[in-house]
């Protein structure tokens, strides 16, 4: 009897001891590996600007649009046709499937195609966005994320375009929004490796099975060590005259121990959800309509916008009648002035709002291509029945919509798209965009249950709106350095 209870004793010890230097080698890799992400926003590449260019159109270009629309080759489905800014003035593109290059066309009557374009098009992008001046060493079209360019970027498909030089800078960007995808460097790349290293286990993918197990344990590890100190804390007898110095280490602990434990907790939840929950649904494009299908002219259609700047047009066939869309521009904002100090201080408020993003329109037009009459269609209309055609959902179905202007904890700026239209019913949750008829994105609850644990247990993005992204950085990477060092004293007191 005495020898089984040693023998368990012995085995208890033995058990404790793996668990302990497991944990102790999860936590050195997740605090090594989290500290890249703050680092690659502080020290990596930075983008010269943060919001696509703009555009701005009159009236008369609707009628340009209808005639480079007919003088298109017909035959094909277009998914999305809409103008957009490019260097050389406006252009009208075209979207025949997700999967190839767009297509462009003069903005007249002539409807000349431009070969090439889209990859003309990526390269004035990225010089937008960079400021580089540098010649190019390459560009490729992009279908399919990769290490370099990960899911969490959304946007597809993109062109990467690689400069010639010394920290080999490259941008992923999307032509169909005109929007930055990614800005990368070698600097940012070695980060980055770092952080699918070892943060995310991204490297594992082709084996998920051995990558939920191996990220499982080392988390379960940590947990089960942070509620064995937790314990701990809690039932040892206080001294009855506990020293400064041992006041501050028990409320340090306390300090460190609940937030690890939200960390811990939103990590595992993330990940088993991420593998074995229902995927998210990405992007989707309305069903291709043929472009015989667009009619002839009708109505004075300059008459009905006369006097006010546009900064989108685009064609839109809801229920398969051809209507066109005119956003109407934002009043745009006076130049900054006061000089260079002023000037990096605007540029750091920049970066903070395209967290938040900016909507670019403040309000649409559709106009009837079969009367040539303002439609009495509105974007709400709009998202609710396209909505209903990518749930696949009876017309009399319950729905609730409302717009979306910015950013946040529901929608993410990785998105790149405002405004938008969120539409929910039942458990499900769609954003349409207005401008395309593009489905954003479609969640349910369980998801966004996910989303929200996420963001404020793990990312702590309560702590936004009071400090701002870059104090709330900076909060993360002290809580990472203490946590360090109660490591370490943890790895003496191993030793010892």
């Amino acid at each position: 009897m005495a020898t089984t209870k040693a023998r368990a004793i012995q085995f208890a010890r033995r058990s404790h001891l793996v668990l302990a230097w497991c944990a102790l080698i999860a936590l050195c890799l997740f605090i090594l590996s989290a500290l890249t992400h703050p680092l690659m926003v502080w020290t990596g590449p930075q983008a010269a600007r943060f919001f696509p260019p703009t555009l701005t159109v009159s009236a008369d270009s609707v009628s340009g649009l209808l005639d480079a629309s007919r003088a298109l080759p017909q035959g094909a489905g277009m998914q999305v046709g809409k103008v957009v800014p490019s260097e050389s003035g406006p252009l009208f593109q075209v979207t025949r499937n997700s999967s190839e290059p767009r297509e462009y066309y003069a903005l007249d009557d002539t409807g000349t195609a431009l070969a090439d374009q889209d990859r003309e098009q990526a390269i004035w992008l990225a010089r937008y966005y960079s400021g580089s001046t540098a010649p190019v060493a390459s560009t490729r079209f992009v279908d399919s994320f990769s290490a370099e360019y990960p899911w969490v970027n959304r946007l597809l498909p993109v062109y990467e375009v690689r400069f010639d030089t010394p920290d080999d800078l490259t941008l992923f960007v999307h032509t169909e929004t005109s929007a930055l995808g990614s800005i990368n460097n070698n600097w940012k790349r070695g980060l980055q490796t770092v952080f699918q290293w070892f943060h995310t286990w991204s490297w594992l993918d082709d084996f998920p099975t051995l990558r939920v197990l191996v990220v499982a344990i080392l988390l379960l590890s940590l947990l089960s060590m942070l509620i064995g100190g937790g314990v701990l804390l809690a039932l040892l007898r206080r001294r009855s005259k506990p020293t400064t110095l041992r006041r501050l280490h028990r409320g340090l602990a306390w300090g460190v121990a609940l937030p690890l434990a939200g960390l811990l907790i939103s990590a595992t939840y993330h990940l088993f959800q991420a593998e074995y929950g229902p995927a998210p649904s990405g992007m989707r494009l309305s069903p291709a309509l043929p472009l015989a299908q667009l009619p002839e002219a009708g109505g004075d259609h300059p008459s009905l916008l006369s006097g006010r700047e546009l900064n989108s047009l685009s064609l839109l066939a809801p229920e398969g009648r051809w209507l066109v869309r005119a956003s109407l521009a934002q009043r745009d904002a006076k130049p900054a002035t006061g000089g260079p100090h002023a000037h990096h201080v605007q540029s750091l408020a920049a970066r903070e709002r395209r967290f938040d993003g900016l909507p670019s329109e403040r309000g649409a037009v559709f106009i009837d291509l079969m009367t040539g009459q303002r439609s009495a269609l509105n974007d709400r209309d709009l998202a609710l029945q396209l909505a209903s055609e990518f749930l696949g959902l009876e017309e009399n179905a319950a729905l609730s919509a409302h717009l979306i202007t910015h950013f946040g904890g529901g929608y993410d700026f990785r998105n790149k798209r405002l405004p938008v239209w969120r539409v929910d019913h039942g458990s499900d949750t769609v954003f349409i965009d207005p401008v395309t008829g593009i489905l954003v994105e479609q969640i349910n609850a369980l998801q966004q249950a996910e989303r929200l644990s996420f963001s404020l247990l793990h990312k702590w993005n309560m702590l936004v709106p009071l400090l701002g992204r870059t104090g709330r950085d900076v909060v993360v990477v002290v809580f990472l350095l203490i946590l360090a060092g109660f490591a370490g004293m943890g790895f003496a007191l191993r030793r010892r």
